[in-house]
């Protein structure tokens, strides 16, 4: 154990217990931020019919998504969140129960791929949906 847990806390030996962690990730090109700034999206449908990652989400895949928003130099990130996943598949199901309403929408660009839009303000706060920002 590190020399503080074994001098302050009676800790000699630390035991890790980990679990591979899957982790979505999304970055949205420059200039969405301020257009959206409290809105994340997923792809829900493509012309070609594949699945989509909303469809994997849904389906239990996934523990956490990185989604970012690109600063405008490409390289950097303007805002981000950690979101669980669990806590979005959590909110789902419960979506209309108890006054509980997350405002969502759909966004269809030109290529014919759909985009499922969803308010992070507009989620419970338990359990909580972002667990980090910057």
């Amino acid at each position: 154990a590190p020399d503080p847990l074994d001098h302050f806390q009676a800790t000699d030996l630390v035991m890790l217990d980990a679990k591979d962690m899957r982790i979505a990730a999304r970055v949205r090109r420059p200039g969405y931020s301020m257009l959206y700034p409290n809105q994340f999206t997923i792809r829900a449908q493509v012309p070609s019919g594949a699945e989509t990652e909303l469809s994997k989400i849904v389906n239990g895949y996934g523990d956490w998504m990185f989604y970012g928003h690109a600063g405008t130099d490409g390289r950097t990130l303007q805002n981000w969140w950690l979101i669980d996943l669990r806590a979005f598949r959590a909110s789902l199901i419960r979506h209309g129960i108890n006054g509980t309403s997350i405002r969502m929408g759909d966004k269809r660009n030109p290529d014919g791929t759909c985009f499922k839009w969803f308010d992070i303000r507009s989620f419970p706060d338990d359990p909580p949906l972002v667990v980090a920002r910057g």
